[in-house]
């Protein structure tokens, strides 16, 4: 089987993926109670924190943010995401307080230094440790960055759930891994802590309810079941190794 990454070189898969990711609830695993505590923990933050949200997607946790007092900027590069943001703010407010901006996380640059940046489920795509490099430089000193990123729980998983990140997200690391680059990018790490399953369960099941309706609604081309195929394989793995990998959350301040 193809890799995703390669898989969405082609223009069909690409659009066919976006369209079933952008009417998510989320478009990864999260949970609003989660975004609620760790946003609690920086309990040095200002009153109304400058934030930016990189890799929003259609912006669960950007909403979470904005109600908890964040003066937040969200950023995604697929417009489409960007729409569906649009539109839950407008179900809350008429006039969106949440400015959207559509471009890559390695290419925003706000126009001055920001108390907060937040990332949930996408640093991966610009690589960790050139993320927290990149973003240092957006932060006040003493400003905070929060990430979640796909993290091995165990030293020597399975041989099935190996090969399978090991072609999709060959560069996932160990808590102990991403702690020292952390350090060694020049961060003072706070802490971390473990997304729970449940997110996952959440994450999943309206993903399998959308591929049991595409499938009884009509024909697929080649490639549309190639992009549910990888999809499917990676529920699958999740399901059967539970506990040998997950989303953890990555605390930390710039530090002068």
């Amino acid at each position: 089987m193809e890799n995703f990454s390669d898989l969405m070189e082609n223009e069909e898969a690409f659009r066919f993926f976006l369209e079933l990711y952008a009417d998510l609830p989320r478009q990864g695993p999260g949970d609003d109670r989660i975004t609620r505590h760790t946003f609690g923990l920086l309990t040095s933050l200002p009153p109304r924190p400058v934030t930016i949200d990189m890799g929003c997607g259609s912006g669960a946790q950007t909403l979470e943010l904005a109600r908890a007092g964040c003066q937040i900027t969200a950023v995604d590069l697929h417009q489409i995401f960007l729409d569906h943001l649009i539109q839950r703010m407008k179900k809350i407010n008429p006039e969106p307080l949440i400015p959207p901006v559509c471009t890559g996380m390695e290419s925003y640059s706000p126009p001055t230094p920001v108390d907060l940046i937040w990332s949930e489920g996408a640093v991966y795509n610009i690589g960790f440790e050139n993320g927290l490099s990149l973003w240092k430089n957006h932060l006040k000193n003493g400003g905070f960055l929060v990430v979640s990123e796909m993290t091995w729980l165990i030293q020597n998983p399975p041989a099935p759930v190996k090969e399978f990140w090991d072609r999709e997200y060959p560069s996932m690391q160990t808590v102990l891994d991403n702690q020292k680059c952390i350090e060694k990018v020049g961060y003072r790490w706070i802490g971390s802590f473990l997304l729970p399953e449940s997110a996952w369960d959440a994450f999943y099941a309206p993903q399998k309810e959308n591929i049991a309706r595409i499938r009884m609604d009509g024909s697929l081309s080649p490639v549309q079941e190639e992009v549910l195929a990888i999809i499917e394989d990676e529920i699958r793995i999740f399901e059967e190794y539970r506990g040998t990998y997950g989303y953890v959350f990555y605390l930390m301040q710039r530090v002068a």
